[in-house]
């Protein structure tokens, strides 16, 4: 995997030539002047940004993380630090498990903030709907995109905690299916991979004591 992340390492910066990387350790830091031209629903956004890009060296087993320093005011998903807040981490997780890209992750999740930058320095509304920040919009994904009450959110936790996965077993969501043939799908590779379970645990804990102070967002004056 690294031999492929090096390439696709390579790859980024031969098609951005304002980007440049530097190996600390076990971690990958791109960054520098990140150059876009983005379409969504025929609408095209073009620009150049800074942007920091950390990848860790056992990618896609860690989930890189994004760093942007200039944004416009009141926009949400981005922490004290910088740090951007791209998606759920069970969206980033089930996505790495079915393209280990750094250049698809890039695509799918770094290209689509950037857009929603834009779009809310522009318009002040958010392009792809207003997801909430922080623990609410992480239980969002869990409700509304895997279709699942908060107390069967909480047997996948259990379960995942646990390592109590039995794909033979009845779907948590009482589809009536098996597991393995419903929601193992997203809960499997988190247990499989102990780098993904320790980000969806901290994740879940957020989410069931409802932290509200990992959301703050650091000022932009």
């Amino acid at each position: 995997m690294i031999c492929e992340l090096k390439y696709e390492i390579k790859k980024l910066l031969d098609s951005q030539q304002g980007l440049e990387v530097d190996k600390k350790g076990k971690e990958y830091i791109i960054q520098g002047l990140y150059k876009y031209s983005l379409d969504y629903n025929g609408c095209i956004i073009q620009g150049k940004r800074e942007i920091k890009l950390v990848v860790q060296d056992d990618f896609p087993n860690s989930i890189p993380k994004l760093y942007i320093s200039n944004y416009p005011e009141h926009i949400e998903h981005i922490y004290a630090d910088g740090n951007v807040c791209l998606a759920t981490t069970g969206e980033m997780i089930y996505f790495l498990n079915e393209n280990p890209s750094l250049i698809s992750f890039i695509n799918r999740f770094v290209n689509s903030f950037i857009y929603t930058l834009d779009w809310f320095d522009k318009y002040k509304t958010y392009p792809f709907g207003d997801r909430k920040h922080g623990y609410r919009g992480s239980i969002d994904y869990y409700l509304n995109d895997l279709k699942l009450t908060e107390s069967q959110y909480k047997k996948m936790v259990w379960m995942i905690l646990n390592d109590k996965y039995r794909g033979h077993t009845l779907c948590i969501c009482k589809s009536g299916k098996k597991l393995r043939n419903c929601h193992g799908k997203y809960i499997l590779p988190i247990i499989k991979n102990d780098l993904y379970k320790r980000e969806f645990l901290h994740e879940a804990y957020n989410i069931l004591i409802k932290d509200g102070k990992n959301v703050q967002r650091k000022s932009t004056k």
